[in-house]
């Protein structure tokens, strides 16, 4: 079975950070494409011996409703010598490429717990920017978006995040690994998960983004008694080639 292929436009590309982009692709064809918040899409990069590259990003898209949306957003870390931050980094709007997708399984379930810890690192925080919508209809379900980062400037989509923690069952935390600063967590996102007490009993985690944080908090969950299906799991791997 084929896969789900769509031709884009760059509508824009505007560094957030001194190592992250955010950009924009328009669909041009088909016109619209539906997503589940927490899915990925896929872009071809062209190479030298014309076999393309395979990138997959998390779609940051902040919308009330995912079906038959116009664009994709998404954000891309910069990796050294990384083919794909040379690309998107240096691309100007009207650049085409194309996208397969969506996929993945990092959703919120239909039935959640009594809370739900939503635990990101660096780029890995933009499925659960894309899913702010949903966590505002979830009242029932008391929320925690843990932000890892090293520094306070590595730090984006910030005013989402505070303006959806204004809700009483919705909480982030900023958490900075090499900087001390008002208003963020010290340490690692694992640090401040421990403070809060994961239980097996009421409550499951989402995470995502570098694979030594989701290997050690999988860990920390583990001991902690919990199971394979109260823990959601996708690992970004940065490659240079």
């Amino acid at each position: 079975m084929a896969l789900p292929s769509f031709q884009v436009r760059l509508d824009s590309n505007e560094k957030i950070t001194p190592k992250v982009h955010k950009l924009v692709f328009k669909l041009d064809d088909p016109k619209t494409i539906s997503y589940k918040p927490g899915q990925f899409v896929s872009f071809m990069l062209p190479s030298e011996d014309e076999r393309p590259i395979k990138r997959s990003y998390s779609i940051a898209n902040l919308e009330k409703s995912s079906d038959d949306t116009t664009y994709i957003e998404f954000v891309i870390a910069y990796v050294e010598g990384g083919k794909a931050t040379e690309l998107f980094f240096n691309a100007e709007p009207g650049m085409q490429m194309e996208m397969t997708g969506p996929f993945g399984l990092l959703c919120l379930l239909e039935e959640l717990p009594q809370r739900v810890f939503l635990i990101g690192t660096g780029t890995g925080v933009a499925p659960y920017r894309c899913m702010i919508e949903q966590i505002k209809a979830r009242p029932e379900t008391e929320f925690h978006i843990l932000f890892g980062a090293q520094y306070h400037e590595d730090l984006f989509y910030l005013d989402d995040f505070h303006q959806v923690a204004e809700l009483d069952h919705v909480h982030f935390y900023p958490c900075l690994s090499r900087e001390d600063k008002e208003g963020c967590a010290s340490g690692y996102v694992q640090t401040k998960l421990a403070e809060l007490n994961p239980d097996a009993e009421t409550d499951m985690a989402y995470l995502c983004g570098n694979p030594d944080m989701v290997d050690d908090v999988f860990e920390l969950l583990k001991e902690k008694d919990f199971g394979v299906k109260q823990v959601k799991r996708e690992k970004y791997v940065f490659s240079r080639f």
